[in-house]
């Protein structure tokens, strides 16, 4: 039986014997700072702030220069130091998530021309498809929201509306 055991402990690859979760930790610690170094961190910011200003516009008010700037300057004040150190917690998360081999392959690939260039884009990736996102999220929790309500107040839950329909 003990041969058995030995033979199955032998089978396996040594890099899953070996790895530990501060291997991972360590390993993302360099993925993430590798990511936040080439993060436009002020344009992703500005995505926080961005559909607030279109609400106004959509409102029919005008904002000026100085209004845009003290905007911008309020949000770069409220995330530009806390979000990357936020963003810093990801490590630990990878590393109960990801092999060590996972991460490793990000890493290599983000070291990469193509990868610096993509981890550039995420933001802008992000800002194009955050209405899409936003209005779909906000039409479907109109939809659900009373029928959570009715769900928890022991009520029939409200008919869902129809999805109006486009014509191109």
């Amino acid at each position: 039986m003990k041969s058995l055991i030995l033979a199955l402990a032998l089978a396996l690859p040594l890099p899953a014997l070996a790895e530990t979760r501060d291997d991972r930790i360590a390993a993302a610690e360099v993925y993430v700072d590798m990511a936040l170094a080439d993060f436009d961190m002020q344009a992703m910011i500005g995505m926080l702030y961005q559909p607030i200003l279109e609400q106004v516009a959509a409102g029919g008010a005008v904002l000026t220069d100085d209004q845009l700037a003290k905007i911008k300057a309020l949000y770069l004040d409220a995330f530009l130091e806390p979000l990357p150190n936020l963003m810093r917690d990801q490590a630990g998360i990878m590393a109960d998530m990801m092999t060590l081999g996972e991460i490793t392959a990000l890493t290599d690939f983000y070291a990469t021309p193509e990868g610096k260039s993509v981890m550039a884009k995420l933001p802008q990736l992000t800002a194009a498809q955050q209405p899409a996102l936003n209005g779909f999220i906000g039409a479907k929790m109109d939809e659900l929201v009373p029928q959570v309500l009715a769900i928890v107040n022991g009520e029939a839950a409200p008919a869902a509306t129809a999805e109006p329909t486009t014509t191109p």
